[in-house]
């Protein structure tokens, strides 16, 4: 396997990411995928090895607090049990800031929660959907876990973790250790209070067991997965206390995120066009939303 990439090696990556935010041209950038939050890029670029995924811009002291951070997210998950794929947080410094590199190695596409599900037949004992069910039993007051099923590989025996970028853990009074306020620079200023107060209630639910479970169920009625939503239902009923979670249940929590979130990429184009054109500043994320087609602008 090609060496994983070096902190040179990403500034590299960091010098054409910088260029293409500026020109609005991504045809030179291998992209593998993204979230509501990230880009990630393949490297090397000829047959990516590895995926390096972009985190904002932070001080050179939130950087620290954020790459320590998630070291110790991913050394909770696995001492819970949950296998998390390798992770290495890098950080490139630039004049005024560093931006963080998440590098994992890039696995083969058939593994990916998604693709499971798609070549197989719906069925509640498949060993891959056991496995994520069981892993809602670890939210925590203290840990939250994003157990939908695009955020997991399968090999066959392991459902591995593959986004630790937003490491959601909580202090004992109940505040989020994460600083979202890097996070939330991606739309205007007025509105950021705003943004973080729907981060954290969005999260919130990833604190308890059900709110896991439901949340895996809305992502399979997003991802056009129907056909497992029962059989994911009677394997959350196995490990969940109470009542059975219920397809509107889920179909609620989509329909609230359906609103959530492109509003908040149609902000980000707001802020964009205030940055470059009445400030005349470069805007320094990229404006990505799975929510609207998968779209990357």
């Amino acid at each position: 396997m090609t060496t994983a990439p070096t902190t040179e090696d990403l500034a590299q990556l960091e010098a054409r990411v910088r260029a293409a935010l500026d020109s609005g041209d991504y045809s030179s950038l291998r992209i593998i995928g993204f979230g509501e939050i990230s880009v990630g890029f393949g490297w090397p670029d000829s047959e990516p090895a590895w995926i390096c995924k972009r985190s904002p811009a932070f001080t050179a002291a939130e950087f620290a607090s954020y790459r320590d951070l998630v070291t110790s997210y991913v050394a909770e998950l696995r001492v819970t049990g949950i296998d998390v794929v390798e992770t290495d947080v890098l950080g490139v410094r630039r004049a005024k800031d560093t931006i963080g590199y998440l590098v994992q190695p890039l696995l083969p596409q058939e593994t990916l929660g998604r693709e499971v599900l798609r070549r197989s037949e719906p069925d509640a004992e498949h060993p891959f959907i056991l496995a994520v069910a069981e892993t809602v039993g670890y939210a925590s007051a203290q840990l939250s876990i994003d157990a939908q099923i695009t955020n997991f590989s399968w090999d066959g025996t392991t459902a591995t973790l593959l986004d630790v970028g937003t490491p959601f853990m909580w202090q004992p009074n109940g505040e989020l250790r994460l600083d979202l306020v890097p996070f939330t620079k991606t739309i205007p200023a007025p509105l950021r209070s705003m943004l973080r107060s729907e981060i954290v209630d969005v999260v919130e639910r990833w604190k308890q067991s059900r709110g896991v479970g439901a949340d895996i169920v809305a992502n399979l009625l997003r991802e056009g997965l129907d056909d497992w939503v029962e059989p994911m239902i009677d394997a959350l009923t196995a490990v969940i206390p109470g009542d059975r979670i219920t397809r509107a249940e889920a179909q609620a929590l989509l329909d609230e995120d359906l609103k959530t979130f492109p509003r908040i990429a149609k902000l980000k184009k707001v802020q964009r066009a205030f940055r470059t054109r009445v400030q005349r500043k470069p805007y320094d994320f990229f404006v990505n939303s799975t929510y609207d087609g998968d779209s990357l602008s």
